[in-house]
């Protein structure tokens, strides 16, 4: 058995009496008022603890961290707006009513006025929870610790924006105020061997005719434990491990448009789309991935192409419905300037079939059929093609075998298996040459992504977004690619047998320390940590860099929030290509030649592993026969080639 964790409180210090049995009056904060109860301020023995190392600072900076992050206390919670901060100058004019304005500030013998913040407090699902404004006032000692006084004092009153105990949402304790009160030694007393010894306590001004009910009881205690666990590992943090998701967190879109717009197209469909999930699999992690996907796509396509999704699309006379096939109101974006989106290895289809419900046009392609496809309206379902890809490099190689065109934008391999079947290449494209490619968990396509980009429109590269999952080579064989700071970025042939031998985390499975294994797990799904690019999804992350930074994209990371531990999106939206050229590109044509050139010269030089350009060619054709004749299939499967 594991070792039991230590608790975060001193246990022997506790009653363990019901919390409305040890209630007094607190001694820092008298009855408020102006309530019309007249309600007292009371604390408890069991909400104070004791002898916390911690400063007066290093507790500040932990509030004022989990008033913007207010799910760490509450799952109901997505976030908090901040409206209004007397520090940094945020006015609350972003307010969307008369709300935003603070709350009058309390006067509290031996404190002054610090400093007022006015958050609103964003629920996860709308529909059940309304949003909160709270104003939250800092105070500090009255008495400036520098002039004699052995202790520091800190004190954060929350209150929020209601006159009834019936307005406040369920999230919220049932409380008129609550506060947090933390006393440490002051700095200037303590010599270098000494730690600060602090006091946190917990009051609050209930409800007169509101009883300590449980849930409020364990709410009080949890909010404790959160604030004295986040202040103990932030000050446990080193330089080189503090929040190593921070750098691709939330950098590419701002966190709460995507949480909106996610909040928005969940109540939209994912109820529908759960009770009438036809696959084997679990509806809810396909349905909420997509989701999340879907969210960060209509924010980034609202900032890169200035179009907006269908329901604030304004009416357009110009605009007719089904103008592409796709049933859909006027006021669309067919007449913006999005150009269309192709779902490469598009799986259920789920992306796709919210995509074009939102009124983006575009499309999407797997190897097979999912039976999800069938429970979408018609118009959606013209839209998902069972088709498979056969990348330009190896169409042209196995051209000089045997190879027929026909005057559609298709060609047929004649090669034994493939008879009939539609498959992909660039010349002539497929894609309208400004498509948007979505690569969602496409397996065998993930390192494809950024060549396909390039080769469908050399001299105007598209952009791409490609989502990482399982770690193939180009020839769509599974391969376990190397650490790319291993000064093998380019030539990537060391046998994989010798890099997993020396896996960290295999070792420690193998000596028997599952604290050092469970660590390196920990780190090893840390963007940023060697260890995540030792990993084999770290390391397909990273390749997927090189190579699209090869090819010439400027390439961004971003963690996207989605409920999957493959959540690194890898954004080619710029090309060297389109950031160097000004003007039109009429005289593209020598530098789309370069381009095509690369990323000729990258899918060569990979193939070499697998035996070369033929061999590499007639691998994935031969795979791309063997997914042809699976049946069924979940959701985003482990086979698109």
């Amino acid at each position: 058995m594991g070792k039991t964790k230590k608790p975060l409180r001193d246990v022997a210090r506790l009653s363990g009496k019901p919390l409305s049995q040890t209630l007094e009056p607190s001694s820092v904060l008298c009855t408020a008022p102006g309530t019309e109860d007249g309600g007292q301020w009371v604390t408890s023995p069991d909400l104070t603890e004791y002898g916390l190392p911690f400063g007066t600072e290093d507790v500040r900076n932990t509030a004022l961290f989990l008033l913007a992050n207010p799910g760490l206390n509450s799952t109901v919670l997505f976030r908090a707006d901040i409206l209004f901060d007397s520090n940094t100058g945020i006015d609350g004019s972003q307010a969307e009513s008369d709300c935003g304005a603070p709350l009058a500030p309390r006067d509290v013998p031996g404190f002054k006025l610090s400093r007022t913040i006015v958050r609103r407090l964003i629920p996860r699902n709308s529909q059940l929870d309304r949003p909160l404004d709270q104003t939250c006032h800092f105070y500090q000692a009255a008495t400036s610790p520098d002039v004699g006084s052995e202790r520091s004092q800190l004190l954060v009153i929350y209150t929020p924006h209601v006159s009834t105990k019936e307005e406040l949402p369920y999230y919220h304790p049932m409380l008129h105020s609550l506060a947090f009160l933390y006393e440490a030694s002051s700095p200037s007393t303590l010599t270098e061997s000494e730690v600060a010894s602090g006091v946190m306590s917990i009051h609050f001004l209930p409800w007169v005719s509101e009883p300590v009910y449980i849930r409020l009881e364990r709410t009080l205690f949890k909010l404790l434990d959160v604030q004295i666990r986040l202040t103990r590992g932030r000050l446990a943090e080193t330089p080189t491990t503090r929040s190593p998701y921070t750098p691709i967190k939330d950098n590419v879109i701002p966190r709460h448009r995507v949480q909106d717009t996610y909040s928005r197209l969940k109540a939209k469909y994912a109820a529908d789309l759960c009770d009438r999930w036809v696959e084997s699999t679990e509806p809810s992690k396909h349905v909420f991935e997509d989701l999340g996907i879907a969210a960060f796509l209509v924010e980034l396509w609202r900032d890169m192409y200035r179009c907006v999704p269908l329901d604030e699309a304004h009416p357009s006379s110009t605009t007719e419905s089904g103008q592409d096939g796709i049933e859909r109101e006027s006021g669309s974006n067919s007449n913006s300037t999005f150009p269309g989106f192709v779902d490469i290895a598009c799986g259920n289809g789920v992306l796709v079939y919210i995509l074009l419900q939102e009124g983006y046009p575009g499309w999407g392609f797997d190897a097979r059929r999912r039976k999800t496809w069938g429970i979408f309206p018609s118009s959606v379902q013209e839209h998902l093609k069972e088709e498979i890809y056969i990348p330009k490099p190896f169409a042209d190689e196995l051209s000089s075998v045997s190879l027929s065109s026909n005057s559609t934008s298709t060609q047929t391999l004649c090669l034994p298996g493939l008879e009939g079947i539609i498959t992909h290449t660039a010349t002539p494209p497929t894609f309208p040459k400004a498509t948007f490619i979505i690569s969602n968990h496409a397996d065998e396509l993930t390192l494809w992504t950024p060549l396909l980009a390039a080769l469908l429109n050399p001299a105007q590269p598209q952009p791409f977004l490609a989502i990482p999952c399982c770690s193939h080579s180009l020839s769509g064989a599974r391969y376990r690619y190397p650490p790319q700071n291993s000064g093998a970025r380019t030539n990537n042939n060391t046998p994989t047998k010798d890099y997993e031998s020396t896996n960290d985390t295999e070792s420690n499975g193998a000596t028997g320390d599952l604290k050092a294994l469970r660590a390196s797990k920990l780190a090893a799904s840390q963007p940023g940590s060697i260890a995540f690019n030792r990993s084999s999804y770290g390391a397909l992350t990273e390749k997927l860099v090189a190579v699209a930074t090869e090819v010439g994209y400027v390439v961004e990371k971003t963690l996207l929030r989605i409920p999957s531990t493959r959540n690194i999106g890898v954004l080619g939206r710029a090309h060297m290509r389109t950031v160097d050229a000004s003007g039109d590109n009429e005289e593209g044509s020598e530098d789309g030649e370069e381009v095509f050139d690369k990323a000729s010269e990258i899918v060569a030089r990979e193939c070499l592993r697998d035996g070369g350009l033929n061999l590499a060619a007639r691998t994935w054709v031969e795979r791309a026969v063997g997914l042809t004749a699976v049946g069924g299939g979940g959701g985003h499967g482990h086979a698109h080639v």
